[in-house]
């Protein structure tokens, strides 16, 4: 306080001051309460982003060849992060056969063949749901082609 009183001037011609006054500091305790407080009510809001999200590996569709009622699709998985399991793979609408478990490690492409079968046409585009157990679900965006002759 002393060096504002010797370097700053006292008023600046319009009758306010430089000086700090005891209102500017007792104005922020309200100001710090509105912030807060939503953190203190609503904490689960805060903490909502704990946590893996889902694996760390990634997927794409190789090749999806459609006959008659059945897809065969041919998956591309690379595990990005640590071993990861996948446990099933699901479709809504269809039966999906694959052979589980399938294990991915770091750095890994492992090719998976699963043939999803409907109980009507297929339709143009559908979604695998991949699920790794604990580690959490991923989707894979599927668009089969007609078998060619």
């Amino acid at each position: 306080m002393d060096w504002i009183a010797k370097n700053l001037p006292a008023g600046d011609g319009t009758g306010t001051t430089l000086r700090s006054s005891p209102m500017i500091h007792h104005s922020r305790f309200p100001i710090a309460v509105l912030f807060l407080l939503p953190v203190c009510v609503f904490p689960p809001a805060t903490v909502a982003h704990e946590g893996p999200h889902g694996p760390t590996m990634m997927a794409q569709v190789e090749r999806a060849i459609m006959v008659d009622r059945q897809v065969d699709v041919h998956l591309i998985v690379t595990g990005l992060g640590g071993p990861l399991m996948l446990q099933d793979i699901e479709a809504p609408g269809a039966a999906v056969q694959f052979e589980a478990p399938v294990a991915i490690t770091f750095a890994q492409d492992v090719r998976v063949t699963a043939a999803v079968t409907f109980a009507t046409p297929p339709p143009d585009v559908f979604t695998l749901v991949l699920n790794f157990g604990i580690a959490g679900l991923s989707a894979v965006t599927v668009m089969p082609e007609p078998a060619k002759n």
